[in-house]
């Protein structure tokens, strides 16, 4: 498998034909038929679909595409390091993030980064389910739980400290809660199935399934509507506890927070200049006052 193959598969997904690619590499239409041809050999695949139109991406072509983006960036990454050169930020970046904290946080300032670095492009998956970055062929995650793999690179982003809040309304009517083992004669709206809830002070309360939701927009909508208290955290809940829709309970019993906000990224000696960009992008505004905090 050669380099100038790969750039050639490269360029023809992303201009769509093989001519068209063949001209951008100063390659004769035939040669770049005959690589395209030799390379699907070597990796045991068709990488496109061809007609007598155009052509398009496979669908292992398409799962192949970022990894073979990943070998040349490396690459150039390498010899411009061993040049004593410095790389430019460029290229596709792909990224996975919360989708609660990638709409409030992330897409907001992703003009400024463009504007920093516009030869970077950006592909984004906001989920709220842990993918994985080496099947995914993540660049860098963005992640907000505990973590165990080993395998990543991480750079803490910043803090997740979650606290129990409910409505006024709700507390209105129902009154709060002194102690823990209060929580059981109340409603509660808790996210999928965490309905243990656990205390620094090492108490751990099953809390009543009155609600149960997997979204984390839809639990604080729902805590705002005066459903019960439930647990969020606060760069999710700071506006609403700023604007008195919601309010914190049980203040003396702080809730214990095993996650806090990553960046990930798979554990290669070389990090493209392009997840260096964006790590060192966020880190500029998350650290050392997060926004939800100023």
């Amino acid at each position: 498998m050669d380099i100038l193959s790969l750039r050639l598969f490269l360029r023809i997904a992303a201009l769509g034909g093989v001519s068209a690619a063949a001209q951008d590499l100063s390659l004769s239409p035939a040669s770049a038929s005959a690589r395209l041809v030799k390379l699907e050999e070597t990796v045991g695949f068709r990488l496109f679909n061809r007609t007598t139109r155009a052509v398009s991406l496979t669908t292992d072509g398409e799962a192949f595409l970022p990894y073979a983006q990943q070998i040349i960036e490396t690459l150039e990454t390498g010899l411009s390091a061993v040049q004593g050169q410095g790389a430019e930020a460029e290229g596709l970046l792909r990224i996975t993030m919360p989708g609660s904290f990638g709409r409030m946080y992330i897409i907001p300032v992703l003009a400024d980064f463009h504007t920093r670095y516009p030869r970077v492009s950006l592909d984004l998956r906001l989920s709220d389910t842990v993918l994985d970055v080496v099947e995914g062929a993540y660049d860098l995650i963005i992640r907000n739980a505990p973590l165990t793999d080993s395998s990543l690179i991480l750079r803490k982003l910043a803090p997740d400290h979650r606290l129990l809040v409910a409505s006024p309304t709700y507390l209105a009517q129902h009154g709060a809660p002194s102690v823990p083992d209060d929580l059981l004669e109340h409603q509660c709206v808790s996210l999928a199935e965490a309905t243990k809830w656990t205390f620094e002070n090492g108490q751990t309360v099953s809390v009543p399934r009155s609600f149960v939701v997997n979204d984390g927009e839809a639990l604080r909508k729902m805590l705002e509507q005066g459903l019960g208290i439930g647990i969020k955290s606060v760069w999710n809940a700071s506006e609403s506890l700023k604007s008195g829709l919601l309010v914190e309970v049980l203040p003396d019993f702080p809730l214990v927070t095993a996650a806090s906000i990553w960046l990930l990224y798979p554990s290669r000696r070389i990090i493209a200049p392009k997840v260096h960009a964006m790590i060192d992008f966020l880190l500029e505004r998350f650290q050392p006052v997060p926004p939800w905090e100023q």
